[in-house]
């Protein structure tokens, strides 16, 4: 359950990551030239992953998922690399996909990142008495 909640909101916070990246981009950006194409790469895209993450940590605290910064940071990081493997994917296999499928891609491999995220730190902040290898199971 927590991996399904987890990817819920990784699916929704990366379609909304990819929705938001043209209305922002158009409005850093007034003309389609090369000098808008430096701030839209290394501040504009970022801000957004940052912005998404902290929408998701909001959505994991609605949820009561624990513990949610930790997963909602590494999600963010797991959702970036996984979207760079599809992405180089698709194009070593030369699949040619339509045009509106790109929130798909982003959302599946949003979904995907903040599960593995969710699985990752599913022992995070647990028993710390140390009696969790010792042995002590009957």
């Amino acid at each position: 359950m927590r991996a399904a909640i987890a990817a819920v909101a990784g699916a929704l916070c990366g379609a909304g990551w990819f929705v938001s990246l043209e209305p922002s981009a158009q409005l850093a950006c007034r003309d389609s030239d090369l000098e808008c194409l430096i701030p839209l790469i290394f501040l504009i895209v970022p801000g957004l992953v940052v912005v998404w993450a902290l929408v998701a940590w909001g959505l994991l605290r609605l949820a009561r998922f624990s513990p949610a910064w930790p997963t909602a940071a590494a999600g963010a990081v797991a959702s970036v690399v996984v979207l760079l493997i599809c992405v180089f994917s698709l194009r070593f296999v030369q699949v040619q996909l339509p045009a509106e499928s790109g929130v798909f891609v982003v959302a599946l491999a949003a979904a995907g990142g903040y599960t593995l995220a969710a699985v990752v730190t599913a022992g995070y902040g647990g028993r710390r008495d140390r009696t969790e290898h010792s042995g002590q199971d009957g």
